[in-house]
Order: C-alpha cells, then structure tokens, then sequence
C-alpha cells in the first residue's frame, strides 16, 4: 500500500482532517522509530475543509500511541525523579485500592477526584460516575472535553451569541 488515507483526528471531537502515509512510499526512504520499526506518517489534510491542513500536537503525533508494545504492563515509580518499573495486575490493583482507602481516611470521600478523558464513551462516563458516586461516595468528576471545546464555545459565543453548538442552539430557541 502506497496511497496516502485521509482520516479524522479522534481526540477532542473537533474533526480535524488527517492525511496518513504508510511506511513504505514508491522512490522515499522508509520512515522508522528508534528501534527501526516502520511507522506511518501523519499530516494535516490541506483539503479537509474545517482544519485545512492545520493540527495540534496530538493529532499529529497520533501515530505514537498506536505502537503495539504501548499500555501492556502496569508500570509504576515511587517519584518523578526515578524511573517506572514493571509491576504484576494484582500489584497494581492493590496498589490503586490503597491509594484510595488512604485518602478516603485522611481526607474523606471528597478528596478523591477522577479526570476523564473526551474519548471516553458513554457507557465509560456511567460506570466511572457510578465508582465515584455510588461507590466512593463524591461528586468530583471533571473531563477535558471543557477544555478541548473551550475555544469552540468561545467562537459558539462570538458568532451565535450563545454556548452551545447550532443544533442545541436551535432546541434552546423552542422553549
């Protein structure tokens, strides 16, 4: 495969338009990791016809996360000045419950906060919302899908004279 696949961005939910390239491409040099494995390249779609070829970071260091051996251990360090090691499933889990148990005593439930991430799923927001609320017992959840669609309600503001995207713009009006 040499063709280049125009794609879209799965982060923040904006929908930024990718062009990604495989490794192997007619007449050009093989792009490899450190480690010598071919990787494929991303780029903004100059074509796409909200971003227009431009991406943030994130988008255009997608290809990083998708690397096989990424995620597939626990892995875990006591500070930022050393470095992570490995550790067993139970380890971890272990080690997750006693963190929580521990801040549940000093500080009370309220002292545990979770940060989701915008890719979550629906059913992932539910059940990370039941561990906190029903199970925990405190209401501290918080996502960066606020922070990514900051600048979009910025410009929803700016433009409509509300926050919110069009359609629910539209539902707002009726009532």
């Amino acid at each position: 495969m040499t063709d280049n696949i125009k794609t879209l961005c799965p982060y923040c939910g904006v929908g930024c338009g990718l062009e990604v390239s495989p490794p192997a491409q007619q007449g050009k040099a093989i792009n490899r990791d450190s480690q010598g494995n071919p990787i494929w390249k991303v780029r903004g779609d100059r074509t796409h016809p909200s971003s227009q070829g431009m991406v943030c970071v994130k988008g255009a260091t997608i290809t990083e996360s998708l690397d096989k051996d990424r995620l597939r251990y626990p892995m875990v360090r006591e500070s930022l000045n050393q470095p992570f090691r490995r550790i067993s499933w139970d380890e971890a889990f272990n080690l997750i419950v006693n963190k929580i148990k521990s801040v549940c005593a000093t500080s009370g439930s309220d002292g545990v906060c979770m940060y989701g991430s915008g890719q979550m799923q629906t059913e992932d927001y539910y059940v990370a919302q039941k561990l906190l609320k029903g199970c925990l017992g405190t209401n501290n959840f918080d996502s960066n899908s606020r922070l990514c669609m900051s600048s979009a309600v910025a410009g929803y503001v700016q433009s409509l004279g509300a926050d919110g995207p069009p359609l629910l713009l539209r539902g707002l009006r009726t009532y």
